[in-house]
């Protein structure tokens, strides 16, 4: 059996080789989380995305040899047990959006062999007074259909999503690099207290941005004229559907008015009519356009009644044919956007009923 700086000397070239498709797994990865998860959510955060360097992989083999000895013993299992080699991380203003973020990317990826995505909640601060990591990791893999093109090369191959707030992601990457990796030894007693102390603030801080984001969206409330961005979009429109989550994919809607030139809530109300009663009816036609979805067939999206969908259901009546339109090709990885498919799957309906 080959001795274990010949096998980890073999990984590592072989992930030299194939460095260039976990850099384009990251790249991916994250622009979905960035466009789809984070923007067509309104949700406030930071995607970043890297491949692990060969430097750093060499290093995890041997962390990984050093508590469990003997685990290495060929270079499949090399790659078996690093399962991070492409990594993104979605850190939130607001501590509250976490659970949103990994429900998103719950629905959006496939876990191993087209599975559901698992995901792994840390919070080590109620077991370790003394650490106060908080982030949820999860083992993401492209859908099928995406697996064309330049992609298809990705196909079996993880990419790691962390999640985590701003705050948090400070104290852990530092936690991480004095304590998890030390230079230079233990951390001594003071090291540790002052981490503790960094800690707490970092809870407080969390706690601090949720009620300034809070108090940003009632200043928005009282805005006039046109949208001045998605968060501004959300927040004037809100009280038409007090009942749901209207951030919950309200990226693409808001990019598809303006694109059409509805930029104020008046332009707005003109298309769906009396905004008093909108929540009522909006909640009738979007029941009514997802039974007919079933009945039809149509599974690729579901309309979902806790969020802008229901501002969408009132708008398609009179604006599906632009939205349409604004997507001549309907093609892209993964298919066309989801707004687009709606909008096309409502004509079609309304085709076969004889109405427009």
């Amino acid at each position: 059996m080959p001795n274990l700086d010949t096998i980890i000397a073999e990984a590592v070239s072989r992930y030299e080789r194939e460095y260039d498709r976990y850099l384009k797994l990251s790249a991916r990865v994250a622009d979905i989380c960035r466009s789809e998860v984070v923007e067509g959510n309104a949700i406030r955060a930071q995607v970043t995305s890297r491949a692990k360097s060969s430097k750093s992989f060499d290093g995890k083999i041997r962390l990984i040899e050093k508590a469990t000895p003997g685990f290495i013993k060929t270079v499949e299992s090399v790659f078996n047990a690093v399962r991070d080699l492409a990594a993104v991380r979605v850190a939130t203003y607001d501590k509250n959006d976490e659970v949103k973020v990994v429900q998103e990317i719950m629905k959006r990826f496939c876990g191993n062999a087209g599975g559901g995505v698992d995901v792994d909640r840390k919070d080590k601060h109620a077991a370790n007074p003394g650490s106060f990591y908080r982030a949820a990791h999860s083992e993401v893999y492209l859908r099928p259909d995406e697996l064309v093109g330049t992609y298809a090369n990705l196909a079996n191959t993880p990419c790691e999503v962390q999640v985590c707030s701003m705050m948090s992601h400070v104290w852990n990457e530092i936690e991480h690099d004095l304590g998890y990796k030390p230079l230079s030894g233990r951390l001594s007693e003071p090291e540790q207290e002052l981490l503790g102390s960094l800690g707490h603030l970092s809870r407080t801080g969390d706690g601090i941005i949720s009620q300034l984001l809070a108090a940003t969206e009632r200043r928005l409330r009282e805005q006039t004229g046109a949208f001045e961005d998605v968060y501004d979009f959300v927040a004037r429109l809100r009280k038409w559907f007090p009942s749901v989550e209207l951030t919950n994919h309200a990226g693409q809607c808001f990019d598809e008015l303006q694109q059409l030139g509805i930029t104020t809530p008046q332009q707005v109300e003109e298309l769906v009519g009396e905004a008093r009663d909108v929540d009522a009816r909006a909640q009738q036609a979007l029941a009514i356009l997802s039974e007919k979805l079933v009945a039809a067939g149509h599974d690729r999206y579901t309309l979902d009644p806790t969020s802008s969908d229901l501002l969408l259901a009132s708008l398609l009546p009179k604006l599906a044919q632009q939205i349409v339109d604004n997507h001549p090709t309907g093609r892209g990885i993964g298919g066309p956007p989801r707004i687009a498919w709606i909008a096309a799957r409502y004509l079609e309906l309304a085709n076969s009923m004889g109405t427009s």
